[in-house]
């Protein structure tokens, strides 16, 4: 009987550690969004409506590439792939939401490397550019 309630307690902890990690990490990704959020609302002149929207774009982003990178770790190759297709989504949101002003200086950020979270956006958006429409 004590080794049940010893097992049932530890399980009990286990599943609590998890959800305060599950927790801890989904409260970094929030920071995350919100900061990169800030950053690009300053450079690309976004209205308030516009940032609340990129805000909760962004933070689906992050989540996403967390899940990809938890997922394919030991496959840099199918990682990769699946990151860009994140980017590619994530991009023609974006271009959707944003003015075309807004999405030109976007544009020019992520081509110069200095868009906040701009890991795979600048090869995504230069193989969209060459390609056909």
């Amino acid at each position: 009987m004590k080794s049940l309630f010893a097992i049932l307690l530890a399980g009990s902890l286990s599943a609590a550690s998890f959800s305060v990690q599950a927790q801890q990490a989904s409260d970094r990704l929030r920071a995350e969004a919100m900061e990169n959020t800030r950053l690009l609302a300053n450079r690309i002149a976004l209205d308030d409506a516009r940032s609340v929207r990129v805000r909760q774009l962004t933070y689906d982003r992050l989540v996403q590439e967390s899940q990809i990178a938890t997922m394919y770790g030991d496959d840099p190759a199918m990682r990769q792939n699946k990151l860009r297709v994140v980017e590619e989504e994530y991009t023609a949101k974006l271009k959707d939401l944003l003015t075309s002003v807004q999405f030109d200086r976007y544009k020019a950020l992520v081509a110069a490397g200095t868009a906040p979270a701009s890991r795979h956006t600048a090869s995504v958006l230069n193989a969209s550019a060459t390609s056909p429409k």
